[in-house]
């Protein structure tokens, strides 16, 4: 696969703009946890600061990125979202308040999305054409979602390197696959440690900076072997820090010093790829 401007493959920088979410559904299961202020705090620091620092960074490399937003976020720090979307980057679909419930039925799961699209488009203008759930979807609702559902691809959490078309149990969709580079670009897997609520739970340490660097180049590089495509799932809670946002603008800069790599917004890298896998089909 070659990608526009004869790039060997092509990387959305996919930011999980969570928030205060996770912490308020860990602590929520701790007894007096309503009351904790560390951990929600530290989500919160995401939205408040970690996002502009974030916005600085793809700035000053004209990087535009893909914001996966659970909507209660969208709700809550609306103003934030104002400055995304006018430096032209994408929200995109990320739940309601990252929890896994998402419902039982295809109706249920049709109004769950279906709700938090409303409030893309009251907060802006536009409904997300990408989805990254933070819960199991039926393959009815998957079926739906990249056919009458209107959504464009998907970038779903440790979606491994399957490409093209996304398929649903054999069954190829409208969507195109964009795999979320979980384990491997997830700056919260690699460099969170907290210890009350446990995150990660298990984890004795958090990696050295310099390693999680290079993890990241050693998967670029990968990719580019492969002629495939992915998106990284990094937090602004965790990437705006200032000792990540370092890490965070080097990266930035390498990206923008290769020509192996076409950097761009997931909705970008879904109908490039779509036209010319349909291009490829008509030959």
């Amino acid at each position: 696969m070659i990608w526009p401007g004869k790039a060997m493959c092509a990387l959305n920088l996919g930011f999980d703009l969570d928030g205060e979410t996770i912490w308020r559904n860990k602590a929520r299961r701790l007894a007096g946890g309503d009351r904790f202020i560390k951990g929600p705090s530290i989500g919160a620091y995401g939205p408040k600061r970690g996002a502009a620092r974030i916005l600085e960074i793809l700035r000053e490399f004209d990087f535009k990125a893909t914001w996966f937003i659970p909507a209660v976020m969208v709700e809550e720090h609306s103003g934030i979202i104002e400055d995304i979307l006018a430096d032209g980057h994408e929200i995109s679909h990320h739940g309601y308040d990252h929890t896994g419930r998402y419902g039982d039925s295809l109706q249920e799961q049709q109004e769950y999305i279906g709700r938090c699209q409303e409030i893309f488009v009251k907060y802006t203008g536009r409904p997300a054409y990408g989805m990254r759930p933070t819960g199991a979807l039926l393959p009815e609702t998957e079926r739906w979602l990249y056919g009458e559902g209107g959504f464009l691809y998907s970038s779903a959490g440790t979606s491994g390197e399957g490409r093209g078309f996304y398929e649903v149990n054999g069954e190829r969709t409208k969507g195109i696959h964009i795999p979320c580079r979980d384990e491997q670009m997830d700056d919260y897997v690699q460099t969170v440690f907290h210890s009350y609520p446990a995150v990660l739970e298990g984890m004795p340490r958090i990696a050295a900076y310099d390693v999680v660097y290079s993890n990241w180049i050693r998967e670029v590089e990968g990719m580019a072997r492969n002629g495939s495509c992915g998106s990284s799932a990094f937090h602004p809670q965790i990437a705006g820090t200032p000792g990540r946002a370092v890490m965070l603008e080097r990266f930035c800069r390498y990206l923008a010093d290769s020509r192996e790599v076409w950097c761009a917004t997931c909705v970008e890298i879904a109908d490039y790829y779509r036209r010319a896998l349909e291009e490829e089909k008509d030959e």
